[in-house]
């Protein structure tokens, strides 16, 4: 046991010979870094919003559509049925002349609308992925403009067809016409809306299946709708060959080749 004055004294060599290392170790600061010999320069470390390009009217169309056509399915799924089973089964669509369907019809009138919708969208599409210059240097303009062309063109060919069936005294063969009209744009605008959407959400798949799929789907429509007219036109005694030829002319195979040669002289 130490005395009870004594003081515990640490020899002098021990405090002397202790070395504190306050620097790193040799080997960490020469071991290199693994990304000085990337290829990511950094320019500008300030930070920046992040925006993404796109056309968010495309979408509320989208959405329209989609809501005219849950809305339609939910309270007329009957008559939706019906429009459907008449492009196919001339029965159905007989039955239909029957009813008096037509264009002030309600179901008829919301399925023109969604028609329009989604051809119009289909072409604006259309004209994006072949880089054909729009009417309009404004994409919403050009969806209007070429909304309201399909519109007017489509009026214009009922009022046309109307006034040859007063004049020829096939009142009879030109409602019926109109309403094999009514019920291909209304088939149509169902088979158009899913492609219309895959066009423009799905990224994973190549657009052109889609947009390719949709040009075939347009034309097989145009002509079985051509072909519905002949049978129309054959299968009526007042009617004259020579008049259904001239009607084909005029208003389906003419006005078919005016929009191909307009897209070719576009794409060149």
């Amino acid at each position: 046991m130490p005395p009870k004055n004594s003081k515990h004294i640490i020899p002098a060599d021990s405090v002397k010979n202790t070395v504190i290392n306050t620097t790193q170790s040799k080997d960490t600061l020469t071991i290199p870094s693994l990304f000085q010999n990337s290829l990511l320069k950094t320019k500008d470390t300030s930070t920046k919003i992040h925006s993404t390009k796109y056309d968010y009217w495309v979408a509320g169309i989208l959405f329209l559509s989609f809501i005219l056509f849950t809305w339609l399915y939910v309270s007329n799924r009957k008559r939706l049925n019906q429009i459907v089973k008449g492009f196919f089964i001339p029965r159905v669509a007989n039955q239909l002349k029957r009813e008096e369907f037509s264009f002030t019809n309600r179901v008829s009138v919301f399925l023109w609308i969604l028609f329009v919708l989604s051809l119009t969208l289909f072409f604006s599409e259309l004209l994006s992925y072949f880089n054909i210059p729009p009417p309009s240097g404004n994409k919403a303009v050009s969806y209007l403009i070429i909304a309201l062309f399909i519109a007017i063109t489509y009026l214009i060919k009922v009022i046309i067809i109307k006034v040859f069936g007063y004049i020829f005294q096939t009142n009879k063969e030109a409602s019926e016409y109109i309403l094999m009209i009514y019920l291909y744009g209304n088939t149509l605008a169902l088979i158009l809306l899913p492609i219309v959407i895959a066009i423009v959400f799905v990224k994973q798949i190549s657009p052109s299946i889609f947009i390719y799929t949709g040009i075939c789907t347009i034309v097989i429509f145009i002509l079985a709708r051509i072909i519905r007219g002949i049978i129309i036109g054959y299968s009526s005694i007042r009617f004259s060959l020579f008049y259904l030829f001239l009607y084909l002319c005029a208003l389906e195979i003419l006005p078919f080749v005016i929009m191909v040669k307009l897209f070719l002289l576009r794409t060149n």
